[in-house]
Order: structure tokens, then C-alpha cells, then sequence
């Protein structure tokens, strides 16, 4: 399996009340996570011993907090995260684990803002909802959860759903077609592999109502898009479902 080519770091608290550290992304054009939420992390360099450097040095550049070897407490499989252009990133996750919320000094030209988010707060499934976010085209709707005003969502969202163990529940492709059915148009085609067919038009505001709203059925879609015609969903496992009007 290919090196990966970068490094993040979850940095949490020990205790009942744990939180973990968050970064607001600055706004660069070249930066494919422009002013999003992330965590610490960047680009190996050719002079980093290993992936467990880049972390710890890449968090100590972007948040002036510095760690060691010894507070880390895992690391998680690699992950692929997606950009804008080009190809994928594969990244290696970190996991750190601090006694108390450090002060952070950032770097004004990687973060723009930084915040220790209670883990409970996340783990509240009522705030997750599908919803559109910045840069993309807004009939494409993505879990999210939303922090001061801005969406987690992406590669760190999925990666700290996984991490907390927060787990996709059903198809919700399925779920979808019989609300479709429910809603009064006729099934044309059973699910063959993952494409689907109806009679009618698909009531976009119904959808979108229904399923958009804050609950665990966000965790299980990567994505959707709705338009009369047109249904496509993303699952779990960025499987691709269609539901076609015909």
C-alpha cells in the first residue's frame, strides 16, 4: 500500500468532561480545505523522521502546542481525504491524549481560528443534519455538524465520526424509495444492483424536508443530491445509489 503523503493529529482531554482540538482552516485559494474545520496536520516534509514527526511538527507550527512521542495514545488506519482537484491524499491519523485544554498561539497563515469542542457535543446525533457548504454546488448536501457558524463536514467529519464510534444505521437509500412510494409515485424498477426506478416526479421539498433534518439518519449518507429526475445518494462506504423518475 502507497506512503502516506501527510499527517493529522486528534489531540483530546483526558476526564468526563473531554473535548479535543479543532482548527478553522485560513482562506487560501490553493488550499482544497479553505477555511474549514480541521485538525492540525499537513504534508510530510523530506526532513520528518517518520509520520508521527509531521504530526507532532505540524502541530506545533499551525497551534504553537507542543507534544512528544509519549502523549500519543494511537494511531488510526490511513484514510484518503478528497480535494477539490487532483488526486486523492492519503493521510495518517494520530491520536493524542492531554490532561487539561492547552493554549494555542496560531500560525494566522494555516488557522484563523482554533477551539477545544466537547466531545459530547459531537456525539449529540440531533446535531447532525445534511445540509450544503461552502465551495460546492448547493443541491449537493453532505453530514455535517455546525460549529460557531461554519460546518464540520468532509474528511474530518468522517474521520471523527468513525473515531468516536458513531455508526451508519441502514441503507438510506431504501429508506428513501419508500418514502418516495409512500408519497404516492409507483415503483417502475426494483433495486437492480444500486439504480432504482419510479413513475413521477420526484418531490424534491418532500426529500429534503424529511431527510435533512438533525438526526442519526445523516450518518449514514456521504452524500445526496435530489432533483425531479434524479436521486444519488453516496452511502457509507461512498457507495454510489440512484433512483431514477422515469
Amino acid at each position: 500500500m502507497a506512503e502516506p503523503e501527510a499527517a493529522v493529529s486528534i489531540v483530546h482531554t483526558r476526564g468526563p468532561e473531554e473535548s479535543i482540538l479543532l482548527i478553522r482552516r485560513a482562506e487560501r485559494e490553493s488550499d482544497s480545505w479553505s477555511g474549514q474545520w480541521s485538525l492540525p496536520g499537513g504534508r510530510r516534509d523530506d526532513a520528518d523522521l517518520d509520520l508521527l514527526h509531521t504530526a507532532l511538527r505540524e502541530l506545533e507550527e499551525e497551534c504553537g502546542i507542543r507534544l512528544t512521542r509519549e502523549h500519543l495514545e494511537c494511531e488510526l488506519p490511513h484514510r484518503f481525504a478528497r480535494r477539490r482537484v487532483g488526486r486523492y491524499l492519503l493521510v495518517a491519523p494520530f491520536v493524542f491524549r492531554v490532561d487539561t485544554e492547552l493554549a494555542t498561539i496560531l500560525d494566522p497563515l494555516e488557522a484563523a481560528h482554533a477551539a477545544w469542542v466537547p466531545l459530547n457535543f459531537l456525539r449529540d446525533v440531533n446535531r447532525h443534519q445534511l445540509r450544503s457548504v461552502p465551495g460546492v454546488p448547493p443541491e449537493m448536501l453532505f453530514p455535517a455538524v455546525e460549529l460557531e457558524g461554519v460546518p464540520l463536514w468532509g474528511f474530518t467529519y468522517r474521520l471523527l465520526m468513525d473515531w468516536l464510534g458513531l455508526p451508519a444505521a441502514g441503507v438510506p437509500a431504501h429508506t428513501i424509495l419508500e418514502f418516495l412510494l409512500e408519497r404516492g409515485l409507483t415503483l417502475a424498477r426494483e433495486w437492480d444492483g444500486r439504480v432504482a426506478e419510479v413513475r413521477g416526479a420526484i418531490p424534491v421539498d418532500e426529500v429534503l424536508a424529511r431527510f435533512c433534518a438533525p438526526g442519526p439518519h445523516a450518518l449514514s449518507i456521504n452524500r445526496l443530491e435530489a432533483k425531479p429526475d434524479l436521486i444519488r445518494l453516496l452511502g457509507p462506504e461512498f457507495e454510489e445509489y440512484v433512483i431514477r423518475a422515469v
